[in-house]
């Protein structure tokens, strides 16, 4: 009889020990999932410019984008300018606006108006951009502000394809360093 009560202590050890064993599995944290990382809602390239490059750029969308009625083209040295023609009198007369630029916190880019000449004659910075902003048909994302003497270039108002926007990040004509970042919205992966 000895030896069955030794069986049976033996058994029910097991039992026990297999008991606990499976207690201990129930309640034992489950393997973690890795936590995705979360994707980004959008991508951005900075893009880093010279003064000869940037105007290129800009005379090559106003070629395609602007009215055929302006005659105008950028060029850059120490400030922005802008040459080109006004219609008056039912002719044209040569014109010139120097801009210094500045770059808003929201990457919109401010043209500040130094100096307009039409022909030799230097004209009130603020008459012109009056006629400027009533006369002409600039781009959507163009504002004139005449009463302070600027003009604001909205980047993120200009049109793109597929939701893509442009910021302003620096300009400094002086070093010849322009820099802008261009944002792209991500691509879903649901789709």
């Amino acid at each position: 009889m000895k030896k069955w009560k030794g069986l049976f202590f033996i058994l029910a050890a097991v039992n026990v020990i297999i008991i606990i064993g499976v207690l201990i599995l129930i309640f034992l944290p489950g393997a973690q999932k890795e936590q995705a990382k979360p994707t980004p809602s959008e991508y951005e390239l900075n893009v880093t410019s010279t003064k000869e490059s940037l105007a290129a750029f800009i005379n090559t969308y106003l070629e395609k984008e602007s009215s055929p009625d302006l005659d105008y083209k950028i060029e850059i040295d120490d400030e922005f300018h802008i040459v080109g023609a006004i219609r008056a009198f039912s002719s044209t007369v040569d014109a010139k606006v120097s801009f210094r630029p500045t770059v808003e916190k929201n990457g919109d880019v401010v043209l500040e108006v130094t100096r307009f000449s039409i022909g030799k004659l230097n004209v009130p910075i603020s008459v012109v951009l009056n006629y400027m902003d009533q006369f002409y048909d600039l781009p959507d994302f163009v504002h004139v502000r005449s009463g302070a003497k600027e003009i604001q270039v909205r980047l993120s108002e200009m049109p793109l394809k597929n939701g893509m926007y442009i910021k302003a990040k620096n300009i400094d004509l002086e070093k010849d360093q322009i820099e802008f970042i261009y944002y792209q919205p991500a691509v879903s992966s649901d789709s």
